[in-house]
């Protein structure tokens, strides 16, 4: 199991339509369409601006077994588009002051967190910007995974979900102590390649682990839950009244199901490292999100100040001072949000059985966001092709529409 950020689309918008050429299908003509003729089991769109929603509708299943419609009020995994909220709530803590960017980390921690081969101690900084050192092991990562109760255990994924999967019980199934067994010296899966042999600082690793333990950091200061702490402080105040960060059986029948590239079901599964990817929403509550953050990519102020918006996107390195590593598609941050070479901002999603994209477009003033419950991989773990191709269809559809 890997959760990583894709970097393979170009997510281009399109041209306008040329004066004397033949109108547009409508949006919802288009896209159902395009579901027809796809692979996709069902996905859910939206565009924003940055006072209202311009387009949002869901197509083909939720659940293939039960014919259940996908809809914009269906749930599901979103993958590292959860990096995003991570992000607004550090800046969030950081206008609480408990802390800034070039704090080191274990001023904040309980326990130490130094990468054994180079000088120099950690800051949030490099933890927002996949800077860090801390390198995930994938084996390891494999186990921040569990399945969730009441998961159908006759499913043709689920021995293989359960071999690598946390057990529920240990020390390191929690978020706390899952970070310290991993990082500290003397954690039970601590080892001295979990940290690159640069120093914190000069390369760029993304790093799934330094994600959670940047969220860790929110949880440490405030003394509450960083699920807690998001609810408070993002999505009670913004109305995503279906978004959690772990499971809820009262949303339970609005769940997706999600599948691998043969059609076959995953296990319900969360995650032991959440905040890094185990954001569960709706088309419906992210594009509350996705617009307040439009507003204040655009100056506005709302759950964050203006200076608070501005901390959050504006660019961490100049473009003569990238990291060793850079990803060309994106070769800046902001904290979290990562800046395309094409100027948009935002995150890719991508887990066992789902894939998400969203990025706000400062040429059209829109943010648009696609979630589909299946994903990229077969089973060699290689990107599907003919996937990818209608993904891109699909997304640059959404590009169409003001």
């Amino acid at each position: 199991m890997k959760r990583r950020s894709l970097l393979l689309l170009p997510l281009s918008l399109g041209l306008p339509a040329l004066a004397g050429t033949p109108a547009r299908p409508h949006p919802t003509d288009k896209l159902a369409a395009l579901h027809k003729r796809s692979l996709l089991p069902g996905f859910a769109v939206a565009v924003v601006s940055d006072s209202k929603v311009l387009y949002r509708r869901g197509f083909g299943l939720a659940d293939v077994a039960a014919r259940r419609p996908y809809t914009e009020d269906t749930v599901q995994n979103v993958g590292s588009v959860s990096k995003t909220v991570v992000g607004v709530a550090l800046v969030k803590a950081i206008e609480l002051g408990y802390f800034d960017l070039d704090t080191e980390i274990e001023r904040i921690l309980p326990f130490k967190v130094r990468n054994p081969h180079a000088a120099g101690a950690i800051t949030v900084r490099q933890l927002v910007t996949h800077t860090s050192s801390i390198v995930d092991d994938e084996e390891i990562y494999g186990h921040s995974y569990t399945i969730l109760p009441g998961a159908d255990r006759n499913g043709p994924l689920y021995k293989a979900f359960e071999r690598d999967s946390t057990v529920p019980g240990r020390p390191d199934a929690t978020l706390g102590g899952f970070l310290k067994n991993y990082l500290s010296p003397g954690g039970a899966r601590y080892r001295k390649s979990n940290f690159d042999r640069k120093a914190p600082g000069s390369a760029y690793h993304y790093s799934n682990i330094g994600s959670a333990l940047a969220a860790y950091l929110v949880e440490v200061k405030s003394g509450m839950g960083f699920d807690v702490f998001t609810r408070r402080h993002i999505f009670e105040p913004l109305g995503m009244l279906s978004t959690r960060w772990h499971a809820d059986p009262a949303l339970a029948s609005r769940q997706a199901s999600v599948y691998d590239r043969q059609g076959r079901a995953y296990p319900r599964y969360g995650l032991t490292t959440y905040p890094d990817g185990g954001l569960t929403t709706s088309v419906s509550d992210l594009s509350r999100f996705l617009m307040a953050m439009v507003k204040g990519f655009h100056g506005g102020a709302g759950i964050l100040s203006k200076a608070g918006f501005t901390l959050l996107f504006d660019p961490q390195f100049a473009p003569d001072a990238l990291p060793a590593g850079s990803p060309a598609g994106e070769p800046n941050s902001g904290v979290f949000w990562r800046i395309r070479k094409n100027g948009q901002v935002g995150h890719t999603g991508s887990d066992p059985g789902v894939t998400a994209f969203m990025f706000i477009d400062p040429a059209s003033g829109t943010g648009r966001m696609l979630m589909t419950n299946t994903e990229f991989s077969g089973a060699d773990g290689e990107d599907d092709a003919r996937v990818v191709q209608q993904f891109r269809e699909i997304w640059t559809a959404l590009a169409e529409i003001r």
